[in-house]
């Protein structure tokens, strides 16, 4: 019996890193919306780390498609994880870019002369 060698730990390294890629994208998501030294903040849209994450998402279903195809399931289970795990970070992300917009359009109608506060509708 020959068996591959790397082929566990290979996996365990891609795993890895697509969640540091995912952890990566949703701090600077909350960063962007809830850290800035600047008290006439606005925060930007969280739209482009959503779909950077849809991508890792995509990249792991289809590494995950592939392995399940070639008959390594402990890559494909990985794979899962990681889609699932990224699928969860962008309904946070989402739900988190939500709330910090809605507060700064409430912030807008009590004080619409607040810089930043010009086309909020």
């Amino acid at each position: 019996m020959t068996k591959e060698p790397g082929r566990g730990c290979a996996s365990c390294v891609l795993v890895v890193f697509q969640l540091v890629v995912v952890a990566v994208l949703f701090v600077g998501a909350w960063a962007e919306e809830y850290f800035s030294w600047d008290p006439q903040f606005i925060p930007g849209p969280v739209g482009p780390y959503i779909v950077k994450m849809g991508v890792v998402a995509g990249i792991a279903a289809v590494a995950g498609i592939i392995a399940g195809l070639r008959g390594s399931g402990a890559v494909a289970y990985g794979q899962a994880l990681v889609v699932v795990v990224t699928l969860i970070a962008m309904a946070v992300t989402d739900a988190m870019g939500d709330s910090a917009h809605e507060d700064h359009r409430r912030e807008c109608y009590d004080a619409p002369a607040t810089p930043g506060c010009a086309n909020v509708r």
